[in-house]
């Protein structure tokens, strides 16, 4: 019996030291802040209220919420690396990932969102086999509110190899594009369509999208493709074309 008590006291003492070994877990803090935009040009007062949610796979989610200047903050953060995003109605959610948290203090750059796009895309149809005096394909389109140069409309063009190209199933996305009234050329040369990984006599459709100045849009790792949460989700049936 003795015996017993006296490996029971030796494992008690054993777990003890083996707990007080072991390391605190570093934490620090992390903070930021952003700005907000219309979907045009024009800064917004209204960086209140985002929910900033940060997460990683070995930690429970935190969340917050930005103040009147747009600022948030995280206390007691484990040394690691997480995802943030942030989301308030009007602005899509915006996402950061692979953020490298190893200090007392881990400060996000000052950065901008943009308020989901008002521009609705309501026709667009292949209206020419040139474009800006090269062999390509020129669109006509017809956008709201009418475009003016103070109130330009912007706009994205996804293509695809299907009829079935779509924000979340595309080939090649153009840049932003804007328009300050109805008649703007647009289009892509065919020097364009083969950068984009086309090829000359192949089918390729196209759908165009409003889109916001301050796009938000981002890389996700996971889906390993290129999000754009301030689309305006209102755009006509997908167009074809053969390249030239």
């Amino acid at each position: 019996m003795k015996r017993v008590l006296f490996l029971l006291m030796i494992a008690s003492s054993w777990v003890a030291c083996k707990k007080e070994s072991q390391p605190a877990v570093a934490t620090g803090s992390i903070g930021g802040s952003l700005q907000t935009f219309d979907d045009k040009l024009t800064a917004l007062s209204d960086a209140a209220g985002f929910t900033v949610t940060l997460s990683n796979p070995a930690a429970t989610n935190m969340t917050t919420t930005t103040d009147a200047t747009g600022r948030f903050s995280f206390s007691g953060v484990p040394y690691d690396s997480y995802e943030l995003s942030f989301s308030k109605t009007g602005y899509g959610t915006y996402r950061i990932f692979g953020l490298s948290h190893d200090s007392a203090s881990t400060q996000i750059p000052h950065f901008s969102v943009g308020r989901t796009s008002t521009t609705t895309v309501s026709s667009l149809s292949v209206s020419g086999s040139t474009f800006q005096g090269e062999s390509g394909v020129r669109f006509t389109y017809t956008v709201a509110p009418t475009p003016t140069t103070t109130n330009r409309a912007f706009v994205r063009y996804f293509l695809g190899t299907s009829n079935m190209v779509s924000p979340n199933n595309y080939t090649a996305v153009s840049d932003l594009i804007n328009f300050t009234n109805l008649s703007a050329e647009t289009g892509f040369t065919q020097r364009a369509l083969i950068s984009m990984g086309f090829t000359t006599g192949q089918t390729v459709w196209v759908r165009m999208y409003g889109d916001s100045w301050r796009s938000n849009d981002y890389f996700d790792p996971n889906l390993r493709t290129r999000v754009f949460p301030n689309l305006n989700s209102t755009s006509p049936a997908a167009i074809s074309f053969v390249v030239p």
